[in-house]
């Protein structure tokens, strides 16, 4: 029985090992198997992943409405100054200036200019999306001007010459969460330009939540929204104000180009009725570390700007549609600036001439030989009247006029406002008739004259002591504009 047993042995581990090696091939097959699978398993899910992403894309690009805006404009540009106090800047001696060494004209004032009629065409382009409690806007912008070469800049009989004369820009690009069904955060490249009532003479809808004459900047950062009753909103600004290039501006002499500022503003609006559909509209707006330098020139940059303190705006506003159930639309704003000066200045008074260029005490150029070029922040409040009608003669004709006021000391937030020579700046007082003409669907024409006296120096600044003046400014203009 041993001997039988010993000789089975070896065949029972032969048949097992024979067992062993065709269980792992079995086993080497199904791996292949499974890897031949997971292949294909990937391999599907890649082509559903792009398959799932490009479906995800254009879902996307479906909710995103786009508005296109086109506006050519056409205008006719005179300037006169008479005597500005204190200003002794001539053009003796420097022929690139127009002068000789026997001739002693005022550089800045007592003089006429009468300018080529300037072009310029604005395209835009507006996008909006609404994902439920999302939502998001942006606006990309092109402006070409002919005044690269002429610019209606009034300080100087001198051609403030720029260099490009078009730029290309986004000026919004904002998301709107509604966290609540009353409550509303926003942040990004925010809608704080061309404000109420400056819709009107656009003819076109509110483009900014704040009244243009307190608050008129390009800016970004966030904005809180909180809704009381049914047409009630208070909105709380946190940004940072910049500016667009000096192309997108081709009549910049009454603004300044902010170098840094934190803005904190708190406005409130609300919806009644008054002999119409009124809206009251009123805030506070703060600038402060506000550092600005004026447009003088591409000679003049920011080299010499500071940090001259705060700037505080008050506005209260009050737009009226269906006044007393006609065609007419009235409204009345005020508003009032309020400096704090931290004592430091800036400085663009000529006090020494090398080669030929005015400088400063500092060594940069210098603008004027006048008190008001340098200084610091304004010392005294300053306030402002705007106040106009509107009225359709039909579904295609309108007719309007505004007037506005500013005080010796006015300052106004307007360095981002999309009037073409920024009137509510002015330190005087400015009148304006338009009619518009509707001929088409998405086409309409603009025909006004802009008259414009300035009383003081410095419209638009914020720094220096005013000097008595006497400078009108009159410009007729042409503009056609396709919305869709």
């Amino acid at each position: 029985m041993k001997k039988i047993a010993l000789l089975t042995f070896p065949l029972l581990l032969m048949a097992s090992q024979a067992d062993i090696n065709k269980r792992i091939q079995q086993l080497e097959q199904e791996v292949k198997e499974l890897k031949k699978q997971s292949e294909q398993n990937n391999a599907y899910v890649d082509n559903g992943m792009e398959i799932l992403e490009k479906v995800e894309t254009k879902s996307i690009l479906d909710k995103v409405n786009f508005s296109p805006e086109l506006l050519l404009r056409f205008d006719q540009f005179d300037y006169k100054s008479g005597k500005i106090e204190g200003e002794n800047t001539t053009v003796s001696g420097d022929p690139a200036l127009g002068g000789t060494t026997s001739d002693t004209r005022q550089r800045r004032d007592e003089f006429s200019k009468h300018y080529s009629i300037a072009s310029s065409i604005r395209f835009r382009l507006n996008m909006s999306a609404n994902f439920d409690d999302v939502k998001f806007h942006g606006r990309l912008l092109y402006m070409n001007s002919s005044q690269s070469n002429q610019r209606l800049c009034i300080l100087s009989r001198d051609i403030k010459s720029g260099t490009a004369g078009s730029a290309f820009d986004v000026d919004r690009a904002y998301i709107d969460y509604k966290i609540m069904p009353d409550f509303t955060f926003s942040f990004g490249l925010l809608p704080t330009t061309a404000g109420t009532p400056m819709q009107y003479a656009q003819n076109k809808k509110r483009n900014s939540l704040f009244p243009a004459l307190v608050f008129n900047m390009n800016t970004y950062g966030l904005i809180l929204t909180q809704k009381f009753a049914q047409n009630s909103y208070a909105r709380l600004v946190l940004a940072k104000p910049y500016t667009l290039r000096p192309q997108f501006y081709p009549y910049q002499c009454n603004r300044e180009n902010i170098d840094n500022a934190d803005i904190i503003g708190l406005y409130g609006d609300t919806r009644f009725d008054l002999a119409g559909n009124a809206l009251l509209s009123y805030g506070v707006n703060i600038l402060n570390n506000f550092k600005a330098h004026p447009y003088l020139g591409p000679d003049i940059d920011s080299s010499n700007a500071h940090n001259l303190g705060t700037m505080l705006s008050f506005g209260l506003g009050l737009d009226i549609e269906e006044f007393f159930n006609s065609k007419t639309t009235v409204f009345v704003h005020s508003a009032l600036s309020n400096p704090h000066p931290n004592g430091t200045q800036d400085d663009y008074k000529i006090t020494q001439y090398v080669n030929g260029v005015g400088l400063t005490n500092g060594g940069y150029t210098g603008f004027t030989e006048a008190d008001y070029a340098s200084g610091t922040m304004l010392t005294k409040n300053g306030y402002s009247l705007f106040v106009g009608t509107k009225y359709d003669l039909n579904a295609a004709f309108n007719l309007g006029a505004e007037f506005n006021y500013g005080s010796k000391y006015w300052f106004s937030a307007t360095q981002g406002a999309e009037d073409t020579f920024n009137k509510l700046a002015v330190r005087g007082y400015a009148g304006e008739l338009y009619t518009t003409w509707k001929f088409h669907k998405y086409l309409n024409a603009k025909l006004s004259y802009l008259y414009i006296q300035e009383n003081y120096t410095g419209s638009g600044w914020h720094f220096g002591e005013p000097a008595k003046k006497d400078a009108q400014q009159s410009i007729a203009s042409l503009s056609l504009e396709a919305r869709f």
